[in-house]
């Protein structure tokens, strides 16, 4: 029987879709298990872990008076050789700024897990987006790590397509979806309760609008990033003109501390008459997040995971891809065609796509009431082999039922 696990991914406090990661994969193991596990995770806000969470948590300081440079150093190693398991979650398997512990984990795991699986321990990964993986090395460390996994989930299409096309050939592997859909939302008294606080009505229409402070940075290697002037100023005037044609209030959403500079700069420059709020992962917790946007109308977003905890609660959404993960989410929804990419960027057809989202937002809705129930079991799928483990079964036969019963993620169109 599995008794501890460490989680192994973005677990600083900072983003709510991280915090919500952590929040669904613990509580859907627990569920799947039939008890309450001991998560050990690695983070520079041990605080925030121990604090926000009613799962039995231990919080590993990854801060530099504890010989740890982020996840590279003894604290999280000490872990990984502890635990009976240890669980890759989120979208940390890239290799940009490969050599760089302070930004990139692969090389860290690299380094990290082959020595614990020589050591006897068992290593999966949990519902994780993969990529982008664009150099040798990367794909190298990549390709080892995937080869060592007890099991291996993705959340979308893509990074599957990743795995197989730099060599991978574990056969425990299978797509699944976002452990994110899962986490639960406050309850109604809360969402009264903040809507009180930010002065808006939950029964109006609402357009929700949430921004990323990397921009376009990781768009792709041949996009040359726009900056953060002409970001702001396009996007403010179409903004404008939505909102006069909507009469409609305007909720900005940060679901990461470092969008909250960006996103006062956009509010100071829309110019509406209607009321402009912002909320934040700063004073909300990701369940308070996903509450108050299960109440608006309809959420233009890029941050993935605040779409995710929007569409989770089958409010329609629209988006602007600054990764190609944003536009993999779409599909899977399949909805394609309401993700925009930045090459089309421009403030006509910035207030295309959103008055477009706006008028279509009820098939957006009936999209999501269907797609959501699916998708949020395949992301229990990882849960389910976690639970195999800890009853000391092999997961393999697991692995041939869902490969069986088909990949529902790749749903046709509705």
């Amino acid at each position: 029987m599995l008794k501890s696990i460490t989680l192994l991914g973005s677990s600083s406090g900072r983003n709510a879709g991280d915090a919500a990661l952590l929040s669904a994969i613990m509580d859907s193991v627990d569920r799947s298990c039939g008890t309450r596990l001991l998560y050990e995770i690695p983070t520079i806000k041990p605080g925030f872990i121990r604090n926000n969470y009613n799962n039995r948590v231990q919080p590993i300081s990854m801060l530099p008076w504890h010989a740890s440079v982020k996840m590279f150093g003894v604290p999280t190693c000490r872990s990984i050789m502890r635990t009976d398991l240890s669980l890759i979650f989120d979208a940390i398997l890239f290799d940009r700024a490969l050599y760089n512990p302070l930004f990139n984990f692969l090389s860290t795991l690299y380094l990290l897990l082959p020595r614990a699986k020589r050591r006897g321990k068992k290593i999966a990964c949990f519902n994780v987006g993969t990529g982008p993986v664009t150099t040798p090395a990367g794909q190298r460390m990549l390709r080892e790590l995937a080869e060592i996994m007890e099991f291996i989930t993705v959340r979308d299409q893509s990074s599957l397509d990743i795995l197989k096309d730099i060599g991978v050939k574990n056969e425990r592997l299978i797509l699944t979806a976002d452990a994110a859909l899962n986490v639960a939302p406050c309850d109604e008294e809360r969402i009264r309760q903040i809507f009180s606080q930010l002065k808006l009505n939950p029964e109006q229409e609402i357009l929700g609008i949430n921004i990323n402070s990397y921009i376009d940075t990781w768009a792709g290697p041949d996009h040359q990033p726009m900056g953060k002037a002409k970001f702001l100023t396009e996007y403010a005037a179409a903004l404008s003109r939505a909102a006069r044609k909507l009469h409609v209030p305007l909720l900005f959403v940060c679901s990461q501390h470092n969008d909250v500079a960006i996103t006062k700069e956009l509010m100071s420059r829309v110019q509406c008459n209607e009321p402009k709020v912002m909320i934040s992962n700063r004073q909300y917790n990701h369940h308070d997040l996903k509450g108050v946007l299960s109440r608006i109308s309809l959420l233009f977003g890029m941050r993935l995971h605040a779409m995710i905890l929007a569409s989770s609660g089958c409010t329609p959404i629209i988006g602007l891809a600054y990764q190609p993960k944003c536009e993999y989410y779409f599909n899977t929804l399949t909805l394609p065609e309401h993700i925009m990419r930045f090459s089309a960027f421009g403030e006509e057809t910035l207030l295309e796509h959103i008055l477009c989202g706006w008028e279509k937002k009820n098939a957006i809705r009936k999209v999501l009431n269907s797609r959501i129930p699916v998708l949020q079991r395949e992301a229990n799928k990882a849960a389910d082999l976690v639970a195999a483990m800890h009853r000391d079964e092999p997961v393999a036969p697991l692995l041939a039922r869902f490969a069986a019963e088909g990949p529902a993620t790749q749903a046709s169109a509705v």
